[in-house]
Formats: C-alpha cells, structure tokens, sequence
C-alpha cells in the first residue's frame, strides 16, 4: 500500500510540471547515388542529450514526443547523420540524409544512448542498446542485465551456477522470452537458456512489463523480454572477441558477414567458452564454478526488398557442465563423492516473412515458422534426470486498418488492427530416475488487436486471443493497453490482462534436484493463469543544466492458479501441487536517467517487492527475495575512455523454514541486507578496444551456500537456498576487434 500511496502522490505532482514538449511526426529517407530517395527502415531518432529515441518503422515513419526547440538526431549506418532542431508550428518532417563521403580517412561522430524508451510501443519498452550491452562484459544474457535496474539476476543454486531473472519480483517461467519477436528459451531450455545467447551476438534487448500484445501469445504474466541480434547489414566485415578471467574462464567470438546480392545479406556467428579450473573460495568441499565448455554457432539470412521482406535464423550448440565436490570434479575415483553432469544438445531455426501490399501502406502480411530441438542428459547426487524437447510454432498475422483510402494520410484518428492465427506444438519427454513425465502440447489460437489513436493525445488497444489447448482446454486471454499524454512533457500507460502458462515443474527448478530430497507430485497440476494489471508514468525534464527522464511504475499481479514448489514443510521432500488460497504481488520502481554533464550519464532506481503466496495452507512471504533493492550506475567517457562503475543494494529477504533442521544447519527466518559493487574501463585505440573489469568488487559472498556440505549423503544436504553471491570477486580482461 506504501507504494501506491507515492504513485498517486506522483500522478498528482506531474499535473503541474510546465508542458515544454509536443508529437513529432515525419519519414526518413536515403539519397541513392542516382538521386532517388528511399524510405530507410530502423533509422535511429534520438533526442539529443537524453536516453528517449525510436526507430522508424518499416516505411521509414516515426512518430516521437520532442520539446519545442529541442534537437534530434537522425542517423543510419552508411549515411551521414543529421541533427534537426524542431518547430511544433510544422506538423510533418520529411528528412533525407546523404550517403558519407568516400575519403581516405573518414571521422564519424555520434550520440550513442545506452538505454531508451522505444516511444513506438503501446506498452512501455526499455532498451538496452549495443552501446548499453558494452557497459558490462555481458558474456551471455544472464550478464547482459548488470547494469540496468528493471531485472534481477540470480543464482538458482551453488552447484550448476545456472542463472536465471526475475521480473516484478516472480519467476523466470512467467516471463516470456523472445528472439527476434519468435518466443524462444521456453520449455526445457529455461532453466538454462539465458547461457544460450551470447552477449557479443545481441544488437539490443527490449524490455517491458506487464500485460504484452496478444499476437505473440498467452504466456507473458510479467512481460516479455526480446533479444535482437546483429543486423547482417550493419554488423562489421570481421568482428572478434576474447574474454579470459581470473578463475581461467576463457571465451571467444566471432561474427562475420557477406552481402550475397544487394537486397540480401547474411551474418556468421561463432561463439565458444571453457572453463577448465576448479576452484573452491569458501572452502566447503565443492567447486563454486562448475568446469563447462560450450560451442554455439548462429547464421542469420535477412531479405529486405520493396514489397518483401525475410529474416532466416538457424543456431545449433552444444554444451557441458561438471560441478559438485572437488574431488569429484578432479576425476577421482569414488563413489561417495556428490557431483552433476549436464550436456546439452540443442538446435532451433525460424523464419519470418512480410508482405507489403502495392499501393496499400498500410496492409502487410507476416508469417513465422519456427522449429526446436533440445536434449539434456543430466545427473545430479544419485538422481537422473534426462529430457528432450521438440517443438514447432506457426504464426500468420495481417495487419491493416479500419480508415478510408482518401484519408490514409491523415495525421488525425487512426483505426488500425493485427489478426491471425497461431499454432504451436511441443512434445516434451522427461524422465527422473524411473519415473516419466511425458507431454504433448497442441495449441492452435486465434487473435485480434485493434489500435485507437489520434484523439486528444489518447491511443488505446485492446486485443483478446483464444487458444484451444488439448489438455487445458480454451483459453480465453483479454488484454488492454492505454496511452495517455497528460501534457506535453508527461506521458502515463496504463494494461490489464490475463496470461497463462503451462508448468514444467522439473525442467523449470532444476535447483530442487541439487539435494537430498524426494520429489512428490500431490496432485494432477493444471494450468498456471494469472492477471496483471500496471501503470507507468515517463517525465521529461531539463533542471539546472541537467536533462533526463524520470520513470515511476506499479504492477499488481494476482493468479488465480499456480504451481506451488513447497520446500518449507518437510525437509525431506519437495512437494508441488496446485495453489490453494491467494498468491499475489506488488511492485513498485521509480528510476531517472539523468546527463549530469556531457558524456556524464547516471541511472538511479528504487523497487519495492511484496510477493506473497500459499504455502501449506498458510500465506506466506516468498522465500529468498529481496524486497527493496537500489540501483546506482554512472558512466563517463572521454577521449576513447569509457568508465562504468554500479552499485546495487540488496534489501533482506525471507529464508525457508530449517527450524527441522540441528543446530549446525539452521539459517534464521531473514537473510541479512548487502551490497555489490561492479565496475569496467574500456580504451579504444583504433579498431580495437581493451576492456577490464571487476563483479563484486569487495568480494561479498553468502556464507555456507549449502546446507550440510560436509555431509552430502545426508538428508540435510540442500544447496537450493541461494539468496547471494555464491563465489567472490571475479576480474576479467578483454579486448574487441572490428574491421569496417
């Protein structure tokens, strides 16, 4: 309740703030060498001097909130950039940039924003940019969050170092994540999938919470997370990254391209890792690093044509895993020792095309195909636990518009709306021990999606999707998106929805098999589903030579079924079962990103976390969660130096019940309150750039991970119950090469 008092404290403040900015709308074109001018599609529009931009749409149209006298930045690769200063008394900007000279030495310069918020979007959209992604050394996505306030990233034990994100303080499972706009990462490769994508690979990650657009399906609860990749066309000729740090983790990629005709390209991506030293920093018998290797290749084929369009993805990798104790993992033999083995084969493709229709701007028809394949061996202790995964998704999607032909070009009220059809099939077989659990998923789905705007700075859009799940049954998923600009320099969104999602209990927590414990399903387990309902302010402000924008936001998410992983009643079983009673939670963050002075950018946030949920019939504070957290990231460049330094405090969080447990073992009801420090200097000098850094500056670590460490045999071993940093300081060294 606290923290929706101070939201409506701030809807109140922002009545009053002076209306300095207004909409922006235009269309970006290219100058051929013959003169002719083309649309140019995902060209940058950045207001100088802040984080806020959007990317022009597949026409070459943007539509952005800009102050009166404020100046953006036009830019797209191969073409000189522009600077406009804007004049609300003109209500359209037709804006061509010039191909860059050709000369023997060229010197480009540009603003380079780390974080923005997509302005096209109806929900609110964050993104990590690529220059945001070199903050950090971001060696796959679980890294890539480290300096960006809105996700946290845990370990979900001490033994596999698997991480995963939680989004408004719940489980990776309700968020849904994408590549390229293709949901991915799902199923079997949850638990492991954000070490799928390789930080290098990415060109940005989107962020948004809450309700998402019913066109990519029923399953985001807390929001949707896409990872684009490098675009063919305006990745470097040769690009190569090596990583090596002080625990001997060593790291290569690399990614080239080649232009096969004008309109088509494709991009090679390799990337591979080693990690071949054991080390045990809390000297608790285990290795707190598990020795792995990995390679991971990806080529990406992209068509862009007038009237169409096609982006080919195809990734296969392999990967292995040993931790447990040091002994073990150093190949002695016995049998007595505790040790997990995981290997992971892994392949997925998808393709999507675009239609665009002569002479109609505004209807296009899109179609996606996506295939997967995946396969774990794993052991963990004396448990055995081996699945496969094979998947197919099938999405069409016609987008068009409900306006006359003679007023297609009104820049007034706008009717426009998505509908398809959807089909996805999974097959997931699993087994643990001698026990199977095998499923086969058929789920074919229709969609709508209309879009209001164009009335007093209002835009809204609702959507209802209905899924025909063979085990489930229908699912009907309603949701509700609202724009608002309150005035020129205030914007409020607000979404309500439902979502869905389909439990996989084992593949999902794999950290509950890193015990002793015996795993009991009590019941049949249906459908997770739940409602989400959010609002979220952005302020624009200029204050003492300082602009920046300030963000404030509250999700309330309330489920109305859930798989409940019940580790607090017996120690010596997990039990899962069905929801019985209220499981609900509050978030709330006020972040602002603000340019001190040039080249001078700090973010600044504050969440507040209330997760509650049933468990054994009694409602409960989720475990191993802080319910506070502070953010502080500053960032400083200067002549080809860039220095990013972070803070993070981490508030105190419930623990699991251990009051079974003897003395020894017991952890108290409340982990105590701590603080990270990470930081990073990078020197560019010509095409290369050198990179060292340090995570957990003052080497924190949570003290004795795991229970009963010296007794893995007994039923007291537990090492699920991660709330910190489970290995200490880590410093790493780096350096990337670009050829042009």
């Amino acid at each position: 309740m606290r923290a929706i008092l101070i939201f409506i404290l701030y809807l109140n403040f922002i009545q009053i703030i002076p209306v300095i900015a207004g909409n922006t709308k235009g269309i970006v074109f290219g100058k051929e060498d013959n003169g002719k001018l083309v649309p140019l599609a995902n060209a940058n529009i950045n207001i100088l001097g802040t984080d806020k931009g959007v990317l022009t749409n597949r026409d070459g149209y943007f539509d952005l909130n800009v102050g009166h006298n404020q100046k953006i930045v036009v830019s797209y690769i191969g073409y000189r950039r522009d600077t406009i200063t804007i004049d609300h008394s003109k209500e359209f900007y037709e804006i061509v940039l010039i191909p860059e000279l050709k000369s023997k030495e060229i010197v480009v310069e540009d603003y380079k924003p780390t974080n923005l918020i997509d302005e096209s979007q109806m929900a609110k959209t964050e993104v990590i940019t690529q220059q945001g992604l070199l903050k950090a050394a971001c060696c796959n996505l679980s890294e890539s969050f480290q300096t960006n306030p809105s996700v946290d990233v845990t370990f979900t034990d001490a033994i596999t170092g698997v991480k995963q994100i939680q989004l408004l303080g719940l489980a990776q499972s309700y968020t849904q994540l994408m590549t390229e706009k293709v949901p991915n990462l799902q199923g079997l490769a949850s638990n492991y999938g954000l070490h799928f994508v390789p930080g290098p690979w990415m060109n940005s990650i989107s962020i948004s919470k809450g309700s998402s657009s019913v066109s990519t399906g029923y399953e985001s609860i807390t929001g949707q997370i896409n990872v684009e990749y490098k675009i063919p066309q305006e990745t470097e000729k040769l690009y190569l990254n090596l990583y090596a740090n002080d625990i001997a983790r060593f790291e290569l990629n690399g990614i080239t391209k080649y232009q096969i005709t004008e309109k088509m390209s494709t991009a090679f991506f390799l990337h591979g890792n080693l990690n071949r030293y054991a080390i045990d920093m809390n000297n608790d018998g285990f290795v707190d690093v598990p020795l792995s290797n990995q390679l991971n290749f990806m080529t990406k084929a992209s068509y862009n044509g007038d009237r169409y369009e096609n982006k080919t993805i195809l990734q296969a990798l392999r990967m292995e895993q040993k931790s447990g104790q040091t002994d073990y993992v150093r190949n002695r033999e016995s049998n007595n020792y505790w040790g997990a083995n995981s290997e992971i084969q892994r392949v997925n493709f998808f393709s999507k095309n675009g239609f665009i229709f002569d002479g109609e701007r505004y209807r296009s028809l899109g179609t996606i195909v996506s295939f997967t394949h995946h396969k774990q061996i794993s052991k963990f202790g004396l448990k055995h636990y081996n699945s496969e995964q094979n998947s197919v998704f099938l999405n069409l999607l016609w987008q068009s518009n409900f306006d006359k032909e003679e007023n297609k070009n009104s820049e007034d009220v706008e009717h426009n709306y998505t509908t398809g059809l959807s089909l996805s099939y999974n097959n997931y077989i699993q087994k643990l021990d001698s026990n199977q659990y095998n499923l086969k998923e058929l789920v074919p789905g229709v969609f709508f999606e209309y879009t209001f705007s164009g009335i007093k700075n209002l835009s809204v859009m609702p959507g209802i999707r209905a899924d025909f799940h063979n085990k489930f049954g229908a699912l009907i998923t309603p949701r509700l998106h609202i724009r608002y600009q309150v005035n020129d320099f205030n914007e409020i969104r607000a979404s309500i929805g439902k979502g869905y999602h389909n439990p996989l209990p084992l593949a999902e927590n794999q950290q509950i098999m890193m015990s002793n414990r015996t795993i009991v399903f009590m019941e049949d387990l249906k459908i997770e589903e739940a409602i989400n309902l959010g609002i979220n302010t952005t302020t624009d402000f200029s204050l003492w030579g300082m602009i920046g924008t300030f963000n404030t936001e509250y999700y309330y998410t309330k489920f109305q079924n859930q798989t409940i992983i019940d580790m607090d009643n017996d120690i010596a079983k997990v039990s899962i079962y069905n929801l019985k009673g209220e499981s609900y939670s509050h978030n709330f963050q006020i972040d602002a990103n603000v340019e001190i002075i040039n080249d001078l950018n700090l973010i600044l946030a504050y969440r507040y976390n209330e997760v509650w949920t049933t468990i054994g019939n009694v409602l409960t504070e989720k475990p191993l969660l802080s319910k506070s957290k502070m953010f502080l990231n500053a960032a400083y460049s200067f002549s080809g130096w860039a220095f990013d330094f972070t803070m993070e405090y981490n508030g105190s969080g419930r623990l699991p019940n251990t009051s079974q447990y003897p003395d020894e073992y017991r952890m108290g009801d409340r982990y105590p309150s701590f603080l990270l420090f990470h930081g990073q200097i990078t020197k560019q000098i010509n095409d290369f750039e050198i990179y060292f850094g340090g995570e957990n500056l003052t080497n924190y670590k949570q003290p004795h991970p795991i229970i009963a460490a010296n007794e893995p045999s007994s039923k007291y071993f537990d090492s699920s119950m991660i709330w910190g940093p489970i290995h200490g300081r880590k410093l790493y060294l780096g350096i990337r090469y670009k050829y042009n």
